[in-house]
């Protein structure tokens, strides 16, 4: 056996190339625990491409919050356009002549 990880364990069988969990006495090569872990990692990488659809929600946010980060979306541009609209006749006027 070849061990790849000491802190976390992790073993790999030479004659299979199967990665496996070893403990203390024996190695056994199972992917079981490697599994679990690649299982979280899925989730969060799904949560994650999720958050790219502005009609979908997080996992860990309240209930009945779909949709809320295309409203937040909207809000947030509709006010930079009202302050750069502002901005842009401000300048205008202040060219013209009307800064006293």
């Amino acid at each position: 056996m070849i061990v790849i990880n000491d802190k976390y364990n992790v073993v790999l069988d030479p004659d299979t190339l199967t990665v496996g969990v070893s403990r203390p006495g024996f190695y056994k090569v199972t992917l079981a625990p490697i599994e679990d872990q690649i299982t979280v990692m899925e989730a969060a990488v799904d949560d994650l491409f999720n958050c790219l659809d502005p009609t979908s929600g997080f996992k860990m946010s309240q209930p009945n919050r779909e949709g809320m980060l295309s409203k937040a979306g909207f809000m947030t541009f509709f006010m930079l356009g009202i302050t750069f609209g502002i901005l842009a006749v401000a300048i205008v006027f202040i060219a013209l002549g009307g800064g006293a």
